[in-house]
């Protein structure tokens, strides 16, 4: 049977087995070619460079992302921050249905991708990810076939390099090789710059080069914006913050060098000759480096600190134009600037911090949700393919974000809601606080008895129905003893009394199930705020949402409880 990937391109299974983009000695994608356009950039070189990869070689290009991380200490941070973020979520694959098959098709894929020793797809999600900066990334499955199923053993990262764009729609990934026939991945391809339809865009194959094979890469594109993916990337925007910034730094060290060191002035007598000034020259130069010079008697050097006016504030617009390009480059990457580094002045308030971090967690979110959707795409449907054949429905690769809901507060909101009478199924409330399911035999724990329920609360039946209502109390027996308090000893035994102090009781125990409704629309308000305004607002707003209803109902059945308890007992007294 034919298998068709993602693209609809027949799969040729013979080509799985080799390495299509594997590095080559002196071929065209060697380790060796190494130009680093960076040294002596300019804004006329970097506008090249920029205008070459948008016309389909963007190798000059792709060589200046990598520059730019290793030469640029903040763009490295915060763009391994945000790669090394989407790295560490857990991945789940869940079956694109309920059926047996559907089921049978998501254990294949979680038993190769997730719950392997050997091998697991979140360890290659780094170099994945690559894509945030360079606009795409392209990792080569390594596939084995072991009897008759397909599994892949390693995920290796290829040199964006070593790959181009196709001349037509700009969106087809090809990689850069000596042979033009194509290795028949493509029907009817003849000499070195052809076109083929796929779908219904055109193709065209640029010279030295052929198209990914099918089943064979994961691309992962990652734009920062709409267009051409080699226009997405985030270096080609941070590549302009990068070249002024390399401005500022070497005018900052030449700055420093001037000026950090006192000015050293040698001085000499009337009758000093050539040979003594020269002397006394190369003394004067040494001074700055070696920190020590001999004179002959009668000369001297002199240090003079350079006081300027405006000697501090050029030295301030350095760090102040340095600051201001990492604070560019941290919003480009990370959307925000408080998680990496504090304001200069004023400091950050929480709430500000708090935004600052759920901007981060958003785009977090849409990161994972894109790397789900390359892998679901590039590895999820071959495994299924190879192994169990086409079909309709495929299971689904998820990363999940991390929670940051505290269990503590989860489950005493969870109490309460069963309390009032709510059905929580247990399977949700386990998967939420990631425990299993005990097995069949297997010992629990056991909730802690409480001293109420080891005794029995006192009864009395003469007290009024709704004040004891699930709530019994047993009658007290009757103890003859002395006491000086003849009032306190008739009152021990006096139905009024214990039903007054059994509705007390009752009320301190339930307190949380009256005041819930009138408290729960000001705690959300307040947790929804961002600051203290916010909350004021937020707060006038939740009062129409306050319920005294249940309140009310119980504080006029308490008072008419204890009314008739009160004049109960005045009869008896």
């Amino acid at each position: 049977m034919a298998l068709f990937d993602a693209y609809g391109r027949p799969v040729d299974t013979g080509l799985l087995k080799e390495e299509q983009a594997a590095a080559t000695f002196s071929g065209i994608r060697n380790i060796y070619s190494i130009m680093h356009p960076s040294i002596g950039i300019t804004p006329e070189k970097l506008n090249a460079i920029l205008r070459q990869s948008e016309l389909g070689d963007p190798y000059l290009f792709l060589e200046l992302c990598e520059d730019m991380e290793e030469k640029d200490l903040h763009y490295l941070s915060v763009l391994s921050t945000r790669k090394q973020t989407v790295a560490q979520l857990d991945i789940t694959v869940k079956p694109a249905s309920s059926s047996a098959e559907d089921k049978m098709a998501a254990d294949l894929v979680r038993d190769m991708l997730v719950e392997n020793g050997d091998f697991n797809v979140q360890a290659a999600l780094f170099d994945i990810l690559d894509a945030i900066g360079k606009g795409f990334s392209a990792t080569e499955i390594i596939w084995d076939q072991q009897s008759t199923e397909w599994a892949p053993v390693a995920l290796k990262w290829r040199d964006p390099r070593w790959f181009m764009f196709d001349w037509i729609s700009g969106n087809m990934i090809l990689v850069r090789t000596l042979r033009t026939d194509g290795q028949g991945l493509l029907r009817g391809l003849e000499g070195s710059l052809v076109e083929y339809n796929k779908g219904d865009a055109r193709i065209g194959i640029q010279p030295a080069t052929e198209p990914l094979a099918p089943y064979k890469f994961i691309t992962h594109f990652s734009k920062a914006k709409s267009g051409l993916p080699i226009r997405g990337g985030l270096s080609r925007a941070a590549s302009w913050v990068y070249m002024f910034k390399t401005f500022i730094m070497k005018d900052w060290v030449t700055f420093a060098e001037r000026f950090g060191m006192p000015a050293r002035v040698g001085k000499y007598g009337p009758g000093a000759s050539s040979g003594d000034r020269e002397l006394l020259l190369r003394a004067a130069a040494a001074l700055g480096s070696d920190a020590a010079a001999i004179l002959p008697e009668g000369m001297e050097i002199e240090f003079l600190e350079v006081k300027s006016s405006g000697g501090g504030r050029s030295q301030s617009i350095y760090e102040q134009a340095a600051v201001y390009f990492d604070s560019a480059m941290s919003k480009a990457v990370l959307g925000q600037t408080l998680t990496t580094e504090m304001p200069g002045r004023g400091g950050g308030s929480r709430a500000a911090a708090q935004v600052h971090a759920d901007v981060r967690r958003d785009i977090l979110a849409w990161d994972a949700v894109r790397v789900a959707e390359s892998l679901n795409r590039d590895l999820v449907k071959p495994i299924v393919d190879l192994n169990l054949g086409e079909r309709r429905r495929y299971p689904l690769i998820t990363l999940g974000l991390p929670d940051d809901q505290d269990m503590k507060v989860f489950s005493d909101v969870v109490g309460t809601l069963v309390d009032r009478g709510l059905k929580v199924g247990q399977r949700a409330i386990l998967d939420k606080v990631g425990l299993p399911a005990p097995v069949q035999g297997e010992a629990v724990l056991q909730p802690r008895t409480s001293i109420s329920e080891k005794a029995p609360e006192p009864d009395d039946t003469n007290a009024p129905d709704d004040l004891l209502d699930e709530a019994p109390v047993q009658p007290t027996p009757h103890v003859r003893k002395r006491t000086t308090n003849r009032k306190t000893r008739r009152n021990r035994a006096r139905p009024d009394t214990l039903a007054i102090e059994a509705g007390a009781t009752r009320m301190s125990e339930e307190w949380e199930l009256v005041m819930g409704p009138l408290v729960d629309p000001l705690q959300r308000s307040i947790a929804q705020a961002r600051d203290l305004p916010d909350v004021k607002k937020r707060l006038a707003e939740a009062v129409p949402e306050m319920n005294t209803d249940d309140l009310v109902e119980r504080l006029a059945r308490a008072g008419f409880a204890v009314r008739a308890a009160g004049r109960m007992g005045a009869r008896l007294s």
